[in-house]
This record gives C-alpha cells, structure tokens and sequence, in this order.
C-alpha cells in the first residue's frame, strides 16, 4: 500500500470540485466518435491521465543529474472498456516499453480495471454526438501531427504540394499561448490552401487551480501520437505522419547532463518503432509512423518552403521553448531568441538565405551581445556539437556513439544497418556545413573589420575558438577571470593568515557568482588515499576541481610547485583542475614561466592573483 502523499488521483469530469485536468475530447471527435473502437478510447484517456500524472509528479531540480534522481517509478490505476485487451501482459509490456524510453523515466506499471457503464472520474467520451462526420473510406486522407513550429509546418506544406487530396491534421493544445500559435499558422495555410485542409485539434491541459511540477513534458509525444492515431482510424487510414528534422530527432547529446529526461527522445526512431508496436496491437493489423524528415538537417527542412515558395508562411510559426517567459527587450517577439531550440531556428534560416522571413526575436544573436551565460552556453554548445561532427570521420562516429546508434540500427532491416549509419554521419556532415554557411553569412551581413568587436557576442566566441576547447576549461578560465578581478577587491582590507581564510573568500565569491560550486566536495579516490577539493563545480558537463594555495611571505615558491604537482597526481585523469595562486607579497618572479609547464603537461589552468 503506497503511502498517501505518493497517490495523485487525476480527476476530468467538469462537474467535480476536485477536477484537476481538462481533456476537451467533445471538440476533437464529437463528429468522429462513432468511427473511434472502444479500445482506441482506452488510449486516449490513458495518454491523457499519463500526460496529467507527468506534469504534476516533479522529476527533481536542475543540478540533480543522477539518474536516480530524474527518473521516475509510476503505477496507474485505470479503468478500460476493453479489459480483455488491456489485462494481456504483452500489451502493458509494450506500452510500459515505449513509454520509460520516451521519458527517461525506471518504470512504468499498469493495474486496468473494467469499466462499469461510465466512469465518472475518468470517463472522457460521456455524452458524446454518435452521429458519424461524412467520410469516404476508400479515399487516402494524409493524418498529420502538427505543432505550430518550422519543422511541421515545412511537413504539411510537403503534403499539400505533393498530394491532391484533402490533409488531416491534428495538434495538442496546452496552454493558451500553443493555441494561438497554432490558430495563427492554420489560418495562414488554409489561406494559401483554401479548403485542402481538416484540422481536428485536443484541447488536454491542467485546470487553472493546477500549477505544473514538472514542465519537460516527455510523455506529452505519446498523447500527441495516440490522438493522431485515433484519428486516423477515424478516417480508415493505417498511417500517420510525423515531421521533425533528424538531427533534432535523433538527438546526440551535446552536453552529459542531457540524460534521461532532460533529453527529447520524442520522434526519436526508436520511440517511433515502440509506438507503431503498440498501436499495431490496438489496432489489431500494421500500422505505420512515417518519418519523411528523419534524414533532413533544419536547414534542408527550412529549404523546403523556399522550393514551395512559400517563405512567408515562416513568420507564423513559434519554435521557441520559453514562451510562457514575458520578453523584456522587444514588444512583438515571439520567440526568445537564445534557448537551444531557437539557436537551430536562427541558424538555419540564415544558412537557408531565409532570415528575412524569420520571426521576431528578443535577442538578436546576429547582432547583440548575450544577455546571461546560459545564452552563450547555448551557443557555444551548439556550435561545439557541429564542430565535433565536423572533424569526426565514420569509424570515430561509430565508436563514439556506439550506444545511441544501436537504438536506431535496431528499428532497420538487419541488412541496412550499416547503410543506415553512414546515412546518419553524413546528416551531421551536412549539419556542420550549414553550421558554418550559416555564421559566414551573419559575418557578411552584420560584421566588418571596419566595426568595433562586439564583447560578449558570437563574434567574440567564434573567433577566440572557445566552442573547439573542453568545457571544464571554459570554466576554469571563466571562474580565473572573475576571482582575479574580485578577489583582491574583496582582500583590500582583510589580512589572510591561513588558506582557510582564502578559501572562505573565494567560497563567497563564487557562490555570489554562480549556486552550482561546493565546498570540499567531492571526495576522489586515489590508490589508499581519499582526495578532497577546496572547491568543485557541480555540473556534470564540466568536472572541474578547484584548489586554493597561499603563498606565504616566508615561503619558497618551490613548496608551492611541489604541492601542485602532488595535487595533479592524486585527480583523475578525465578532470579538469584549476589552481588559483594567491601571491600578495610575489614571491613568485614570472608567472608565465611558473605556469607554463603545467599548462602544457596537464589539463589544467594555474591564475596567479595579487
């Protein structure tokens, strides 16, 4: 028996006081119900409860990157029409399958329950309209999933150039800012489409009185993808489309803290294969997921409004992850303008010669300085990413990213694995390349020799090469930088008579500057020894031990170069060290010298501050 602070009853029904979710079924398939089988019921209301249950159940905070931490062990109690289908073990098997690898969560464990009449917590198809919408069963209809962003409305123009017949399109709305968004880009396309399109959107969100815990949203792909199917069985179709550029899809990380959740495996082809599994089993005959786009950068996706002409569509839509954010520096900006997803949006339009017909952003990256770190982190890592595929030939390919590559080969005929792979280096090949397209062309337009350097923009980092070094090393010269501007301010007036005193100082300071340090943490194994930092970064992406040494009036520089070259040994090998040397009465004659066979030898940074 689950304690009851670990139970969330999810509740729909309107007339309930303690309704906690809204699922708008009577909107999306008041005219279809009568052509949706009790089962496929079934999985609508069980991806709405999951999808429910996701946003309300935290997985934990931004600088937990355990795997312990951020995934979840979750059991649904839910009542079904179709026990006898739902009860067989293969079916929960399947679905539990699909589900912790689109949400990095452990488990997933289902308990079904037959449904007597109509349920009144659960039922969603209550009072439901049974006269059928007109359909001819013999016709194709094309079933979409469409979003509102670039990547779905570049596959729906796709299929309205490429068909002739009418395109069903379907979309979850979430919050009122994703409904206005889609509206928007509907309207524009059924106005250079007139009468080619049937759009049938769901409405599932929280009610008001329900704020989210948990806003990455992994399962929210599954719902998505349930409804699509649920339409196309409405329509007597046996596939659906999907459209997401395959970079995005595939999702190599760029960072070690995109693990698990953090990670989008949403039209991952994997998370595809899992899903055409369980609605084939629902269905009870194959059933496809097509994925036109799995072998498409975001470039050649953009490229394809070119070829349509139809560019102008662009500005309607919203890629941006940080919409629910008030922009501050530009009224009529829809998408921020730094979070990852809008860094792939900018530079593809600008390596598609589009730029012009992109949305308004509240940071220019093309033009402006960043407004915080985590806006050049997200550049810098964007650019890192190409770079590293870039420079990586086939076998290296291979070998690093042996795991996630055995993911996809094994959703490919046996005999097409290799050809798969090879098709995949090259999709990052050609993603690098317009990478660079892309930020020659922002250099033609928006630079100059002639023009003052910009401090802090993507000029500045391109052209320091910060993205080709480690990130523990960026971090370590970030962290130098700010200590050797702060800390002789902060030691003007203070008398350092021990290294715990500087260590303090420097606590101080960096904790002022960033919450994601610690004070002698962690402890490192070296043979019999235990190895404890004076200060460490916590993220998992960069690995960075910082040591403080004081450099006393009486004491030999030499005492100071022995002590770090003991330190050295006793770290990892992986782990990027940072010794900051404080030196007031500068006992130490050349800095330079004094660090640069360290620095050479090591992975490390030695800041001599005074």
């Amino acid at each position: 028996m689950l304690p009851p602070h670990r139970v969330l009853t999810l509740t729909n029904r309107e007339e309930l006081p303690d309704r906690n979710m809204t699922v708008k079924i009577h909107d999306f398939a008041s005219r279809l119900i009568a052509r949706i089988p009790d089962r496929t019921r079934d999985l609508i209301e069980i991806a709405a409860f999951i999808y429910a249950a996701d946003r309300l159940i935290k997985r934990g905070e931004t600088n937990q990157v355990e795997y312990e931490n951020w995934a979840r062990e979750l059991t649904f109690c839910i009542p079904v029409r179709d026990f006898n289908f739902w009860q067989q073990a293969e079916v929960s098997n399947k679905l539990a399958e699909a589900l912790v690898f689109v949400s990095g969560d452990k488990s997933y464990k289902f308990h079904f329950t037959s449904r007597i009449g109509i349920d009144p917590l659960t039922g969603l198809f209550h009072n439901m309209d049974t006269n059928p919408t007109s359909s001819d069963s013999n016709e194709h209809y094309p079933i979409a999933l469409y979003s509102g962003g670039l990547d779905s409305l570049a596959g729906v123009v796709s299929l309205l150039e490429t068909t002739s017949s009418k395109v069903v399109i379907t979309s979850h709305r979430s919050n009122p800012s994703t409904t206005q968004v889609q509206k928007r880009v509907y309207a524009a396309l059924s106005k250079a489409y007139p009468g080619r399109l049937r759009y049938h959107p769901l409405d599932c969100n929280l009610t008001h009185g329900e704020r989210a815990s948990e806003e990455t949203q992994r399962t929210r792909f599954f719902l998505y993808t349930s409804v699509g199917f649920a339409l196309a069985q409405a329509y007597s179709q046996h596939e659906l489309n999907i459209f997401e550029n395959g970079i995005t899809s595939i999702n190599l990380s760029k960072r070690q803290d995109l693990i698990n959740g953090r990670a989008s495996r949403t039209t991952h082809p994997k998370t595809l294969g899992l899903l055409q599994a369980v609605f084939s089993s629902i269905s009870g005959q194959s059933f496809v997921i097509n994925h036109p786009f799995i072998h498409l950068t975001k470039t050649e996706v953009v490229s394809l409004l070119k070829q349509y002409e139809r560019p102008e569509l662009i500005t309607a839509t919203v890629t941006c992850t940080k919409t629910f954010q008030k922009f501050k520096n530009r009224s009529g900006a829809s998408h921020c303008g730094y979070c990852s997803q809008c860094v792939d949006r900018r530079f593809a339009m600008y390596a598609a010669r589009l730029e012009k017909y992109d949305a308004v952003y509240d940071f220019d990256l093309a033009t402006e300085a960043f407004p915080g770190k985590d806006a050049q982190t997200h550049v810098v890592d964007y650019i890192r990413h190409a770079h590293t595929f870039a420079t990586t030939h086939f076998g290296e390919f291979c070998n690093t990213y042996l795991e996630p590559l055995a993911d996809l080969t094994e959703y490919c005929q046996p005999d097409q694995a290799e050809e798969e792979v090879n098709a995949l280096h090259q999709l990052y090949q050609r993603h690098s390349m317009a990478i660079e397209r892309a930020y020659r062309r922002m250099v033609a337009t928006h630079d100059s020799i002639f023009k003052p350097p910009k401090p802090n923009s993507i000029y500045e980092i391109v052209n320091a090469r910060r993205f080709q070094r480690d990130r523990a090393e960026c971090l370590a010269t970030d962290v130098a930088q700010m200590l050797s501007t702060t800390l002789p301010i902060a030691l003007a007036s203070t008398v350092i008579n021990h290294e715990n005193a500087l260590n303090n100082q420097i606590q101080a300071l960096l904790r002022r500057d960033q919450a994601d340090y610690e004070r002698e943490y962690p402890a490192v194994r070296f043979s019999f020894a235990t190895v404890v930092p004076d200060h460490s970064s916590t993220k998992a992406d960069a690995d960075l031990f910082i040591e403080a040494k004081y450099v006393r009036k009486t004491m030999m520089p030499s005492r100071i170069t022995d002590q770090i070259a003991a330190d050295l040994m006793k770290y990892p090998l992986g782990a990027y060290k940072l010794f900051i040397v404080y030196d007031p009465e500068r006992r130490i004659k050349d800095d330079n010298g004094f660090k640069r066979d360290y620095e050479q030898r090591s992975n490390c940074t030695i800041c001599v501050i005074r």
